[in-house]
């Protein structure tokens, strides 16, 4: 097996390993899809409930009150493919959930400062509903795939059915008890329904995961080049990154150059998003060799991860799944039928 096996600059693919299990969505997603899940299913319980929740009353009232919130934050990560949050988002909803809690809670508060949180969080919900509705267009190009297009619509009507049914119920005046009921039993059966269309939109997600678009780049200097030929030598002749305390200092020493030269050169000369990805790459690469060779059979998984240079087993199994799409002990069994 080829010690550059998961380069990027090369054209090798990785090994396959067979596996049952289903693609796992970004953390990131699964995160918002916890919170929204959570928010939702404490909605429908009070509602369900109603004076028969007792004193999960306020905890599922408390659960409930940011669901708008958490649901944009979801719809943000089902169409931008960034690892983490924008902090402003956060804030965002962390201040129609705090707003949200107070007003549950009352807390003694009356009067205009009352009044101000209340139209706080009112406002701030009324914004992330809007918000969500802009999200799936995030990114929307002709050249798209069109399973992913119809996708995007398909979520921008749903949401409309659902969370404009659900706005309706609210601020109808209702007359009679019958009416207020069954404008609750609407919230409900709308609130339920999102539930399983989020899971839903999450399972598409997981099987057609967006990319974040690829930046050009200048092409390197000449100086840049042989510099990328050097650092290639040492990852691959001299074994440097399975020193499990190395770091750009380093190998800027070792090669006599600049640290943001030698950084310079692992984005631009290498292709890697960073200098950790650079190392994990070359260090799953010679683990994939090791566990391969029927010479290294009865070498334990952790010292190979040690030979690697991974610190412990456990950030070894993390980074190696990510790169292979496999456990250690799976991607093993699976080399040993092979042979």
């Amino acid at each position: 097996m080829d010690l550059t096996l998961l380069s990027p600059n090369l054209d090798s693919a990785p090994a396959s390993v067979p596996t049952n299990r289903a693609p796992r969505p970004p953390a990131r997603l699964r995160a918002h899809w916890a919170l929204t899940t959570a928010s939702l299913v404490c909605f429908v319980l009070g509602q369900v409930l109603g004076a028969r929740a007792g004193a999960l009353a306020t905890p599922l009232a408390i659960g409930g009150v940011a669901g708008c919130g958490f649901s944009w934050l979801l719809t943000r990560a089902l169409f931008d493919p960034a690892e983490h949050d924008a902090r402003w988002s956060r804030i965002v909803v962390a201040v129609v959930f705090l707003t949200g809690v107070i007003s549950v809670l009352g807390g003694g508060l009356t009067g205009p400062v009352a009044r101000a949180i209340e139209n706080t969080h009112g406002l701030g919900s009324s914004t992330v509903l809007l918000l969500t509705f802009v999200e799936p267009f995030n990114g929307f190009r002709g050249d798209l795939p069109a399973t992913e297009k119809r996708f995007r619509l398909i979520y921008v009507a749903v949401y409309a059915v659902l969370m404009g049914s659900s706005v309706l119920a609210v601020n109808q005046p209702f007359a009679s008890a019958p009416e207020r009921d069954f404008a609750e039993l609407v919230k409900t059966i709308c609130a339920s329904a999102a539930t399983l269309f989020c899971a839903g939109a999450v399972w598409f997600r997981a099987r057609h995961p967006l990319t974040a678009p690829a930046r050009r780049r200048a092409a390197p200097s000449a100086d840049d080049a042989q510099l990328t030929a050097r650092l290639e030598r040492l990852l691959r002749e001299e074994g440097v990154h399975a020193s499990p305390n190395l770091k750009v200092a380093d190998l800027a020493r070792r090669l006599g150059e600049p640290e943001y030269k030698v950084s310079r050169c692992v984005t631009s000369g290498l292709g890697f998003a960073n200098f950790n990805q650079m190392l994990n790459s070359y260090r799953i690469a010679r683990a994939t060799e090791m566990l391969a060779d029927p010479a290294l059979r009865e070498r334990s998984i952790l010292l190979i991860a040690l030979d690697c240079g991974f610190a412990s087993i456990g950030p070894f199994n993390r980074a190696f799944k990510a790169a292979t799409g496999a456990t250690p002990r799976a991607f093993r069994a699976a080399a040993r039928r092979e042979v």
